[in-house]
């Protein structure tokens, strides 16, 4: 399971970022609050919770450990 993300944000959407670690793409889902507080092309270092399901496998990313406990 990846429990971190450590690279550059490449873009970012509505309820998305994507962060580029080392030439992969990572697309990760935060929150509103999460996602304000980042820019593209700025570093970061995000706590990761990796939910598989049948069709998907889906990263969601929180800027504290604290945060990622509580989801």
């Amino acid at each position: 399971m990846i429990g971190k993300l450590k690279g550059v944000v490449d873009g970012i959407d509505e309820d998305h970022a994507l962060i580029d670690v080392h030439g992969v793409g990572y697309l990760v889902q935060c929150s509103s609050s999460t996602l304000a507080r980042l820019q593209t092309g700025a570093s970061v270092a995000l706590h990761i919770e990796t939910k598989v399901s049948e069709d998907a496998i889906r990263l969601y990313g929180f800027l504290v450990a604290e945060e990622r406990e509580w989801f």
